[in-house]
């Protein structure tokens, strides 16, 4: 496991993302004056009273109370861990994460391994384009290529390439060293024989290189060059690759859309780059495996919508099913998936080739909702005109049901079923109560007392840059700001000193800073209350605040020090204390 992440990385990294480009790729956003609005995804709701507020780069909703900046929002949507959310929004920014010496501290070796996989699978991809190329061959293999319709400008983008047909064309140029041919053993590119003979896995195939989510080589998929078995050769799991947790084409898709409106899932490499050379830039493939509730995921990470694209014959429709289980519980109101099945032995690549880029989208645009293909898959299981076929069909969605997480679109699931069974609909009654819900939340954020204090943290808050204004105090005047007996003003003289060392840190970063803190809450709900200080004023009002503060920490100190010389326990460096006070 690696070690702690440095504080200055993680405030780094806050400080780069814009929080609203991070949440409107998952959550639609509404401008509503300088801040943005949506329906908050993480409670039922009907009108919007999630916020998000690009100036403090914060959210807050004012039903739930969820509250946070990037790295929350990560964690509580995508239900990442905090390093995990850490690592998304550095490979956002193409970021390596560095680490700190400690407790569970990679080994410099680990460290330096890792590097040189990616280093050398990214050798490997430089080597396969290169034969395509060059090769003795590559005249064949680029009609091949020509001729399946995929022109220069998508090879170069995909970084396809040629594996030879030898035994060890990669071997020889790449794992010269016993360290390198073990190096390229380990990572899925070479085989050993029982004999202990290390051979290429990959000849004779064009290559496509497998790209996480920074754009980094991790893995190959081979695709036969004519009609031998098996069709398409993949890499094995590596240390560096996990075919389950990641997507075909994704990097791209990502680099050819500012915003994924929506992700259409296709089974090969194939289809995913014809698809792109006819101009539909968002498909994705599985890696050959059904797909996995990681890479749904991973996929609703970056699209509010999923389009499952599969083989209309009965292969096709049972992974559809596998891939609409492995979806239930992350189908928020926020997200959608559907599913489009082709006509007989046709597929993405030969479909889009026959009838068109534009007939093709067409098709996707008229994609089933999950609602319909569910209750369709269901209905040939269970006969709803009797009330055995009715048990039925409650006893198999029940289940399915009970993974969805709440929201409308379970409500709906389960109005319709109740429909279908004769029952009553209460939905009615849920609605009434998050109405209630959300008033008491409302009341309770408009009802906060607005001590000074509490005041002079919300503009903080709203401005950190106002610390810088304190010139004439010391460090040490601030601190002792903390000593005057008023409720907050500790937790104020704390945020005020941690914005005071650092220029251009926003409400995201102090909220970071006092993430697994009790006062993390606090500060997120004097972040979204409303100080009612326009926003010209508010730099008078924090000094004027500070002045008071100031103004009685002396009163305080003064009856303190002259309580202690009233009962002779005054020390002598307290009565020069005083005598200055005095003259003040």
């Amino acid at each position: 496991m690696a070690g702690r992440i440095p504080r200055a990385f993680i405030d780094d990294i806050i400080a780069r993302t814009d929080i609203v480009d991070l949440i409107d790729s998952r959550v639609r956003l509404k401008k509503a004056g300088r801040n943005y609005q949506a329906c908050c995804p993480f409670h039922n709701e009907k009108s919007p009273s999630f916020t998000v507020a690009p100036d403090k780069q914060f959210y807050h909703c004012f039903g739930c109370g969820a509250h946070g900046n990037a790295i929350s929002f990560l964690i509580e949507y995508d239900k990442l861990e905090f390093v995990d959310a850490i690592e998304e929004l550095a490979g956002m920014h193409s970021m390596e994460v560095p680490r700190e010496e400690g407790q569970h501290k990679q080994t410099p070796e680990q460290v330096s391994q890792i590097k040189a996989d990616y280093e050398l699978m990214q050798l490997a991809a430089e080597f396969f384009n290169q034969q395509l190329q060059t090769h003795e061959k590559s005249a064949d293999v680029q009609a091949y290529v020509k001729m399946r319709g995929i022109e220069q400008n998508i090879v170069q983008a995909f970084q396809i390439g040629y594996a030879p047909e030898a035994w060890d064309a990669l071997l020889k140029t790449l794992g010269q060293t016993k360290q390198a041919a073990h190096q390229l053993r380990d990572l899925g590119m070479l085989i050993e024989n029982d004999n202990n003979r290390l051979y290429d896995r990959f000849r004779d195939r064009l290559m496509f290189p497998i790209l996480d989510r920074r754009g980094k080589c991790i893995g190959f998929g081979g695709r036969i060059l004519g009609d031998g078995t098996p069709k398409y050769l993949n890499s094995p799991e590596t240390r560096i690759f996990h075919k389950g947790k990641e997507l075909y084409g994704l990097y791209q898709a990502r680099q050819n859309n500012r915003r994924l409106d929506r992700l259409l899932v296709v089974e090969g490499y194939m289809d995913v780059v014809a698809l792109a050379q006819a101009g539909i830039n968002y498909a994705v493939a599985s890696l050959g495996t059904a797909t996995t509730p990681e890479q749904i995921q991973l996929m609703f990470r970056y699209s509010p919508e999923i389009i499952c694209c599969y083989d209309g014959d009965k292969a096709g429709r049972s992974a559809a099913w596998r891939a609409l289980e492995n979806a239930l519980m992350y189908l928020t109101d926020n997200v959608k998936m559907r599913f489009v099945f082709l006509p007989d032995k046709e597929d993405p690549d030969t479909l889009v080739k026959k009838i068109g880029a534009a007939e093709f989208e067409n098709l996707i645009d008229n994609a089933k909702p999950i609602e319909t293909f569910l209750f369709e898959e269901l209905a040939n299981q269970a006969n709803i005109d009797s009330l055995q076929g009715k048990a039925k069909l409650n006893e198999l969605l029940t289940p399915l049901l009970d993974k969805i997480p709440p929201g409308e679109f379970k409500r709906l699931l389960s109005n319709k079923l109740n429909q279908t069974l004769g029952k009553a609909d209460n939905s009615h009654l849920d609605r009434v109560k998050e109405a209630k819900q959300k008033q008491t939340m409302r009341n309770q954020t408009a009802s906060t007392k607005a001590t000074p204090v509490r005041k002079a943290l919300a503009i903080l808050l709203e401005q950190p840059r106002l610390a810088q204004t304190l010139a004439h105090m010391t460090d040490s005047q601030i601190l002792a700001l903390g000593q005057v007996e008023l409720p907050g003003v500790t937790l104020f003289v704390e945020v005020l000193m941690y914005c005071r060392a650092r220029e251009n840190v926003n409400v995201g970063q102090i909220l970071e800073h006092w993430r697994n803190n009790p006062n993390q809450v606090t500060l997120a709900k004097i972040s979204a209350w409303e100080h009612h200080v326009t926003e010209e004023n508010q730099e008078k009002v924090f000094l004027d605040i500070m002045d008071s503060l100031l103004s009685l920490f002396i009163k305080q100190r003064k009856e303190i020090l002259m309580t202690k010389a009233r009962m002779n326990l005054i020390q002598q460096n307290e009565k020069e204390e005083l005598k200055a006070l005095l003259k003040m």
